[in-house]
């Protein structure tokens, strides 16, 4: 055997080892939310759940409002990702197509807040929010978490800026004003774009732990980020392993369906090359 084709078996075989570790923790999660909670730690390694039950999910329900966090989850995450679209598209429309002065500065303006450490804006927002009134609200866990849209604008600006000038001087010869561009020739044609950043909003904000950890108090209205970190907190020395892990199950699903439904539209944004072979 040569010896390119036994580093090529080597390195395949790394990686092959390094992808088992890392799904393992997932593959783990997955047997034990369907396996009775009095059996789970009977052994250190299981790949399947032997005795298959959904009990796990009925007790946790019974423990907290999980479903509550699911379905704050989902609509937390849907309203953000949507706020950030309907602020970056029309900016990054603009700075790609417009001409207006002081654009260039802007622009690069809006580039300069993806150096700004969300981190830092945590403490006058958390004030903000409390001299508000809405703490421990909804609103106070979607808004302030939608103006992160540099890379965003970034982003969207160079999708337009891809697209064609003679298509959009056929649309303006043809009677079309600047929101029929915007809406009827331009979107249509950055889909994969708006699919691929969909995707990572959604997976952003259903991620968010410190800002909901903050400013949801209410077990009602937790995430379920925040949720499962309470569920641990709560239950840990119950030893729930069981209803643990089928909420922490509950807390990847919908993100790696998207992700699954959107694949191809992520390939063809970020990596259009590979999406081709």
């Amino acid at each position: 055997m040569s010896s390119p084709i036994l580093q090529r078996t080597a390195i395949h075989a790394l990686l092959a080892f390094a992808s088992a570790i890392t799904v393992f923790p997932l593959i783990w999660m997955l047997a034990a939310a369907f396996t009775p909670n009095d059996v789970i730690m009977a052994r250190a390694f299981r790949f399947w759940p032997e005795q298959p039950t959904l009990a796990n999910f009925t007790d946790a329900s019974s423990r907290h409002p999980i479903w509550m966090w699911l379905a704050n989850s989902l609509m937390t995450s849907a309203a953000i990702t949507l706020g950030k679209l309907a602020l970056s598209l029309p900016a990054g429309f603009a700075f790609a197509r417009l001409e207006f002065r002081g654009r260039d500065a802007l622009f690069w303006i809006v580039i300069a807040t993806m150096s700004f450490p969300s981190v830092v804006a945590i403490l006058p927002t958390y004030i903000a929010v409390a001299k508000l009134g809405l703490f421990d609200s909804y609103a106070a866990m979607i808004i302030p978490s939608i103006p992160y849209i540099g890379f965003y604008v970034f982003y969207f600006r160079q999708a337009f800026r891809a697209l064609p000038q003679d298509m959009f001087e056929a649309a303006l010869i043809d009677g079309c004003g600047l929101w029929r561009s915007f809406v009827q020739i331009a979107l249509p044609n950055v889909l994969p774009a708006i699919a691929a950043l969909t995707v990572v909003s959604f997976m952003g904000a259903w991620n968010i732990y410190l800002w909901a950890q903050l400013v949801l108090e209410d077990s009602a209205r937790k995430t379920l980020t925040t949720g499962i970190a309470m569920f641990a907190d709560i239950e840990g020395t119950n030893q729930a392993w069981g209803p643990l892990m089928a909420t922490s199950l509950l807390s990847i699903a919908p993100v790696l369906i998207i992700f699954l439904m959107a694949q191809r539209f992520v390939m063809e944004a970020f990596a259009p090359a590979s999406a081709d072979r």
